[in-house]
């Protein structure tokens, strides 16, 4: 699987964002749970039956074999899964880039991303708004941070703390203020609450998986209320911004609208009370969790590779996790690191 994560981390596109400022002024929208929950469990379902059909002689139940069938569907930089609730759940606020309420004149901060719609969804009796680009950080990214924890379903506070910091220089370099000019809190968090659903695919209480006289059945289904979190709401959980001309752009049209982040405090309040202390310093924005902090963020001159190479090392074990890569290639060399 390490190798299909590697190839993941290198596959950056053009990652969108969304805008759920809109999307939570749009008073038409649905809940779109039952789309999401009903196309999850249909990859889970088929790779149930396609591992079945793959070792109908061989009466085992082999982890590994089965994680590679859920590769291509759930662990890809846009994978399938992406494009199936893309098309199966009805979106909420602005479906594309061109209908975002930005003037036409001066810079319009989506209009040269990959836009994402957003969805709303219903949790424990609330509802809010996430940017379907949030499936592929919770799937993919998720997967990458159970990597980096071991696959060890206690979740050791080291490992996290490593998965935390490598969310953090993808959002700071090319995965967020390098390219979309963006660093997205609500993208951290779907990155760590992903890493959740890979634990219990086969370590659960119940699992998603179990062995049944060498067949693998599934015992669980997919529930929004159970993975999906508040904190993957952008107008909740604010975003950074790596210049103040794009920050500026987005102020302006919020305060016409009379809008800002984070447009529920009290549900801030609840998520900086509800999670770990560690896991709210890195996912939560310090806007929600304290109602104060700049929106400028400035961009990591890493590469790709710098981060590939902190993830590589992280999971194979080595001593390559090195925090002078902040700093990227160049600025290392410098200072007399070992590449």
């Amino acid at each position: 699987m390490l190798v299909i994560l590697i190839t993941g981390l290198c596959a950056v596109a053009n990652g969108g964002e969304p805008d759920n400022f809109s999307a939570r002024l749009d008073k038409k929208a649905t809940i779109a749970n039952e789309g999401i929950e009903r196309t999850i469990d249909t990859v889970l379902e088929l790779a149930v039956k396609e591992y079945s059909y793959r070792n109908s002689k061989n009466k085992n139940c082999d982890r590994q074999k089965m994680l590679e069938l859920l590769d291509d569907s759930l662990d890809r930089n846009l994978p399938t899964i992406y494009h199936s609730i893309y098309y199966n759940v009805v979106f909420a606020g602005p479906k594309n880039y061109k209908e975002v309420p930005y003037p036409e004149k001066g810079e319009r901060p989506y209009s040269d991303l990959v836009y994402s719609p957003s969805v709303k969804v219903q949790s424990h009796g609330k509802e809010y708004f996430i940017g379907i680009d949030k499936i592929d950080h919770f799937f993919s990214h998720g997967a990458t941070y159970y990597e980096m924890v071991g696959r060890n379903p206690k979740i050791p506070e080291e490992g996290l703390k490593k998965a935390l910091e490598l969310g953090h220089l993808q959002e700071a370099a090319t995965w967020g203020l390098q390219r979309t000019k963006v660093k997205s809190y609500g993208d951290l968090s779907a990155n760590y609450h992903g890493m959740f659903f890979w634990r219990d695919l086969f370590d659960g209480q119940p699992a998603f998986l179990k062995c049944e006289n060498g067949k693998f059945v599934l015992q669980k289904k997919f529930k929004v209320e159970d993975y999906f979190h508040p904190s993957m709401d952008e107008s909740l959980n604010c975003s950074s911004f790596a210049n103040e001309r794009v920050a500026s752009r987005i102020e302006d049209v919020n305060k016409a609208r009379n809008v800002s982040c984070p447009m529920v405090p009290a549900d801030c309040q609840e998520m900086q009370k509800n999670l770990p202390d560690l896991v709210a310093k890195s996912i939560l924005h310090s806007k929600c969790r304290t109602g104060q902090g700049a929106t400028i963020e400035a961009a990591s001159p890493m590469t790709t590779k710098d981060v590939i190479d902190v993830a590589q090392g992280v999971m194979g074990g080595g001593g390559n996790f090195l925090f002078m890569k902040l700093f990227g290639s160049k600025k290392e060399k410098e200072q007399g690191g070992v590449r």
